[in-house]
């Protein structure tokens, strides 16, 4: 019988299959000690202005927004939003595994902070949404860039990493369709 954290894998390494994803596996999710200011610094990535929370919410509106006028669209904001939230309970767990509730907040000199949905740039128009989703996968990128500059856990690293890997690829998507649709 597995157990859990090997059955989530499993079903993580699944959605590598997804075309919006790169087809690299997930490295198993561990670190080295407990570690409060390593899961602050990921508090940040998994609920913060520039976080997972913020791009599987502002991604699904945007699906839900385009399918009736571009399916193609629409699809690739569903895809990218399930992955994300892979990245969001990888982050969760490495949280976890620091010693912190990964509740959906950040903590900055012990004040809570939780996520809010106006994180989520809602646009006006397809081009607009586009460019802002081009912009949070730069940003998201830039800030887990930083993120693995101050935090010396190579399991962590390894993790931050492949998800760094995947917003890369969401930002080829995105700026193919930006191409697409915005000339």
């Amino acid at each position: 019988m597995q157990n859990n954290n090997s059955a989530r894998g499993d079903v993580r390494q699944a959605h590598v299959s997804r075309w919006c994803a790169l087809a690299l596996p997930y490295p198993e999710i561990k670190v080295q000690r407990p570690n409060r200011y390593y899961a602050e610094l990921l508090l940040e990535d998994y609920a913060g202005r520039v976080s997972e929370m913020t791009a599987i919410n502002q991604y699904f509106y945007h699906h839900v927004i385009f399918e009736e006028k571009y399916e193609d669209l629409a699809k690739l904001e569903e895809c990218i939003a399930i992955i994300e939230m892979w990245h969001l309970e990888m982050l969760g767990e490495t949280i976890r595994l620091l010693g912190v509730d990964p509740r959906l907040r950040v903590l900055t000199r012990n004040r809570e902070t939780y996520w809010c949905a106006d994180y989520v740039y809602y646009g006006y128009a397809v081009c607009d949404r586009l460019a802002a989703d081009i912009a949070a996968e730069e940003s998201a990128i830039a800030q887990y860039r930083k993120h693995q500059q101050l935090i010396k856990d190579p399991y962590i690293d390894a993790i931050l990493e492949r998800i760094i890997r995947d917003e890369q690829h969401h930002l080829q998507l995105f700026s193919n369709a930006m191409q697409k649709y915005c000339r």
